[in-house]
């Protein structure tokens, strides 16, 4: 180690330090580190209206395929158009960085690039500009997985970055819980048509990218890579010479915890694909629940999960400063605690109990997500960060596949839900096997940091 650094006080950069009952209230936390919540509000808002146009679609497929003549499979097919654009979009934001390093810039310009496709959409006029909307939404909105959590990792300091992104993570059901609540305002209360309704959702999304415009780029691995080289006695990092994408991403899989961790995103997507299809098909199918219903389950459960990554936060940073072993086998035994549910949950005899264990299955599901990201992120150059967020993000992608093949398997939606425990064990046995890599790889991101391991 360098003569001015031991290896304790640099492991404390990153978070880890030894102990797990040292960790402050988050907003003394962000007061002692000159922080505040702007970076989280601002992005947390944005990764919300980013949900508004597909809640919308979910919603009101019928009326818009009715007014514009369409048949439901043109409609599923221009969707689908829209999918392709979200994943191909990571891969050229990411390779775009390295020319345009200005990530809230592009952060803020992808919100107001959904805004307005959401906005316009109430203005198409057939399915030539649906089509052309919804490839600029699917564009736009792929690249917020890539450009966020990179974001927050350097906006905010390591005691406090695990009960950020769980707050941040809380985005996506505290969505899927208030769109549909607002699309059915829009439509029963005010009496809007499926045109108004797009246009009242983009104006709100407009709004949020307008307070987005605050945020200020933060300094590239502020508070670890330049926090270490500053504190060694260092300048500034120079920049890594293989500039190129693919280069940087085998970069990144290089790293053993990283590739642990593909194994455990895999599974988390073979999981999160079949599991809303294969729920929605058992609650209509063998319970007769009108979508009305259904809807309010769907709220009820995205609360479940806000309450949990509430809870959980707090927790996994403790566990995390304690040490990574700790921390990922928490990580683990909530996924693993997963499987269980959501196979029990086939077998309840009372529609209430099953519902309580989806939601329960769910919910330990959405604390997963920020752990894994917390351990993939943590051990990785601040330069790499965005290309490691996109070939993860393609991970989940192949799992969801594999988990639309695994529902295909199944004889009934009934059926489908006892096989989901197969890849939530699977997960939970390779997140858990993290703890045995993570330590080393933070001490080689320590190395690198101040040059001893070029």
């Amino acid at each position: 180690m360098n003569d001015g650094l031991s290896r304790d006080d640099a492991r404390a950069v990153l978070g880890v330090t030894g102990r797990g009952d040292d960790t402050a209230p988050l907003l003394r936390t962000l007061r002692e580190h000159g922080t505040g919540l702007t970076f989280l509000t601002a992005l947390g808002g944005l990764a919300v209206v980013d949900n508004f146009q597909t809640q919308a679609f979910g919603v009101l497929a019928p009326e818009v395929a009715a007014s514009l003549g369409m048949e439901p499979g043109s409609l599923a097919t221009i969707l689908a158009v829209q999918g392709v654009a979200a994943g191909a979009a990571p891969f050229a934001v990411a390779a775009l960085l390295r020319r345009y390093p200005h990530r809230v810039r592009l952060a803020v310009a992808t919100g107001f690039g959904w805004s307005l496709a959401t906005l316009f959409t109430g203005l198409v006029d057939g399915p030539v500009t649906l089509a052309a909307l919804m490839l600029v939404n699917g564009a736009t909105t792929g690249a917020v997985a890539l450009l966020h959590p990179p974001l927050l990792m350097d906006a905010y300091p390591p005691p406090a970055r695990m009960r950020v992104m769980s707050w941040y993570s809380a985005a996506s059901p505290l969505a899927g819980a208030l769109a549909p609540l607002v699309i059915a305002a829009l439509v029963s209360w005010l009496g809007l048509d499926w045109r108004a309704v797009f246009a009242c959702l983009g104006a709100v999304s407009l709004l949020a990218c307008v307070y987005a415009l605050r945020l200020r780029e933060p300094v590239l691995g502020r508070w670890d890579v330049a926090e270490l080289r500053s504190l060694a006695g260092l300048g500034q990092e120079r920049a890594h010479g293989e500039q190129g994408f693919w280069r940087t991403v085998r970069r990144v899989l290089a790293v053993p915890s990283v590739r642990r961790l593909c194994l455990g995103l895999t599974a988390l997507g073979t999981l999160a694909v079949p599991y809303g299809v294969a729920v929605s098909a058992l609650l209509e199918g063998e319970y007769a629940l009108s979508p009305g219903w259904r809807g309010l389950f769907t709220g009820a459960a995205a609360v479940t999960s806000i309450l949990a990554l509430a809870l959980f936060g707090g927790r996994a940073e403790a566990a995390y400063r304690a040490g990574p072993a700790r921390f990922m086998f928490l990580s683990g035994g909530a996924l693993a605690a997963s499987a269980p549910a959501f196979g029990a949950s086939a077998l309840s005899p009372a529609l209430w109990l099953m519902l309580g264990l989806l939601a329960l299955g769910q919910a330990l599901l959405a604390v997963v997500g920020p752990c894994l990201f917390i351990g993939a992120l943590s051990v990785i150059r601040p330069a790499d960060r965005a290309h490691a967020m996109a070939a993860l993000g393609l991970v989940v992608a192949l799992g969801g596949l594999l988990g639309a093949g695994l529902l295909g398997l199944a004889a009934s939606p009934q059926a489908a839900l006892p096989l989901l425990t197969i890849p939530a064990l699977l997960g939970a046995w390779a997140v858990a096997g993290i703890r045995k890599t993570l330590m080393g790889d933070l001490d080689a991101l320590i190395d690198h940091a101040i040059g001893e391991n070029r």
